[in-house]
């Protein structure tokens, strides 16, 4: 009898473990996300400081032109005025977790302009963040334009 319970108490303490595993995978997932929104909402305020604390210093971004940017070039265009979005709504986010690196992939809907250009209509991206100091950053950012029907 006494084999017994300390069967079930070991399976039991293995379930548990297993559920807390796959709700701590859940929960980085959750924080991918909501950094993401959260990232775009900092974009559509033209809120910096959000977007540098969020940011890697060897961060790139593809564009939908297929310019290739940095951190500084990134910021810089929303500080002059030349990145600046009305509506910056994302969606379809699947979040890939591999340790300390995040990959989110996604739709995006936007309205404004991009380095000086009209930015307004939908694109697909891939978005990688690093978790560096204990908190996640994101490292590297492609768009690709979806044409328009």
């Amino acid at each position: 009898m006494n084999r017994r319970c300390v069967a079930f108490a070991i399976a039991s303490l293995f379930v548990l473990a297993t559920l807390c595993g796959s709700v701590a995978a859940q929960s980085v997932e959750d924080q991918i996300k909501k950094l993401e929104t959260d990232r775009a909402a900092a974009v559509v305020r033209g809120d910096i400081a959000t977007l540098e604390k969020g940011t890697s210093d060897d961060y790139t971004v593809i564009g939908t032109n297929g310019r290739l940017s940095n951190k500084s070039q990134m910021l810089n265009g929303f500080k002059s005025g030349q990145s600046k979005l009305a509506v910056n709504e994302i969606s379809d986010m699947k979040v890939r977790v591999y340790g300390d690196t995040a990959v989110v992939t996604g739709k995006a809907n936007v309205k404004g302009i991009m380095a000086g250009k009209d930015a307004t209509g939908q694109a697909m991206f891939t978005r990688v963040y690093v978790k560096k100091g204990g908190r996640w950053q994101t490292v590297a950012l492609q768009h690709t334009r979806i044409p328009n029907p």
